[in-house]
């Protein structure tokens, strides 16, 4: 027995003295790879990691220097040969969560969310944290699946209801379901726990943006550039493709002959222009309206999405000959308009039309209550917006 156990001590001792050498080599191999990875000598610290896995590949070392060997060909801009290498360690030891998260997000970074979301449904089985369900949670969401997604936002919510996460992860989630209140909602209550999460007031503009409450998004934009976040410009970019086109102003042509909407009720025709002198002469008008987004030029410039006609407001004021009855010479306008140019480069449109005058070449006209409507699209497709889409020269824009 004692014959025995000597033979046990001779065959063990000396492999268990080489393993631990092995792993000290291992770990300064680590160690110098660090320190490489810190002076952002990207290659050197590859080459280090690389000697601390060959000399102890099943050791927690050999975990650590995947790690950061992963981390590097991230940073040299090489996702495809970082994921090889989080699945070589995953290889080494599969039970590690954090190595699967990482693994994760590489693919979520690369759009490729059906094999983050597997990944991630890895590291809640190993380790059901809140965190990790929080990104299982992001999984889901790229992947459409917003009922998985909520449920394992409420899981973060419980596990950790002093942490906004979790209503951030609702928020969101009920935001891709067209429940904009309770996003807002959900965002709001991240907030409350939060005051500073930036990204809950960007993701709550981008929803009252939706929503299509331009004012409360462009306030939560300004905040953000208040505090000089990034989130900021592309929220307002967001705000600006989503908010409605308007009419911002109108003014004429320095070429062609210009309809005077300054000019009042019982205007004589004839101070439009030379060729109404005579009893059923015509004159061709112009106007230019100013857009504040590029239009879609087939919309501004098919004639039958504008309308010509009195202004029928029951404002002060506002009515065609200020509400009173026309004389028996007052004209009356085409309904559209002759021509309509668009001007991409000034995003601007030149409205052509005709006035005719009457038999007895004593016509009345009341340019300064002449509306003038529009309902086309801007470049993305959104419609006018209702309450910019109208003009007259007394009341302006509305």
């Amino acid at each position: 027995m004692t014959i025995f156990d000597s033979t046990v001590d001779s065959v063990f001792f000396p492999s268990s003295t080489q393993s631990a050498q092995l792993e000290g080599l291992s770990q300064r191999a680590l160690n110098s790879g660090l320190e490489a990875y810190v002076a952002k000598k990207y290659d050197e610290a590859i080459s280090h990691f690389k000697r601390a896995v060959g000399l102890a590949p099943a050791s927690a070392t050999a975990i650590n220097a995947y790690d950061y060997m992963a981390r590097s060909y991230i940073a040299q801009g090489d996702n495809r040969t970082a994921i090889d290498t989080y699945k070589q360690s995953l290889r080494a030891d599969p039970g590690i969560d954090s190595t699967h998260t990482a693994l994760a997000n590489l693919y979520y970074s690369d759009g490729r969310y059906a094999e983050a979301r597997v990944e991630y449904e890895q590291a809640v089985k190993i380790n059901p944290s809140a965190a990790n369900r929080y990104s299982l949670g992001q999984g889901y969401l790229a992947n459409g699946q917003y009922a998985e997604a909520g449920q394992q936002f409420q899981k973060v919510h419980d596990m950790a209801p002093l942490e906004p996460n979790g209503d951030f992860g609702l928020g969101q989630t009920y935001a891709r379901q067209g429940r904009s209140n309770d996003a807002i909602s959900a965002f709001q209550r991240a907030l409350d726990l939060q005051p500073d999460f930036l990204d809950a007031y960007s993701e709550m503009g981008y929803v009252l943006a939706d929503s299509g409450d331009m004012g409360r998004a462009q306030e939560i934009a300004d905040l953000l550039k208040a505090r000089a976040s990034p989130l900021a410009d592309t929220l307002n970019q967001y705000i600006y493709e989503q908010s409605a086109p308007r009419m911002t102003a109108a003014y004429n042509s320095d070429i062609l002959r210009p309809f005077l909407t300054s000019l009042g009720p019982r205007t004589p025709v004839t101070t439009l222009g030379g060729d109404l002198y005579q009893a059923g002469g015509q004159q061709t008008l112009s106007i230019i309206f100013q857009f504040d987004k590029p239009m879609d030029r087939q919309t501004v410039e098919n004639t039958l999405n504008w309308r010509i006609g009195r202004d029928t407001g029951t404002g002060h004021g506002d009515g065609y000959n200020f509400g009173y009855t026309p004389p028996a010479s007052e004209i009356t306008l085409p309904a559209s308009p002759m021509a309509v140019i668009y001007d991409s480069g000034q995003q601007t449109a030149t409205v052509l039309f005709k006035v005719t005058q009457n038999s007895t070449a004593n016509g009345t006209l009341d340019p300064s209550h002449i509306k003038f409507s529009f309902n086309g699209k801007d470049a993305s497709g959104l419609a006018m917006a209702s309450n910019a889409n109208d003009y007259t020269g007394f009341s302006g824009f509305a």
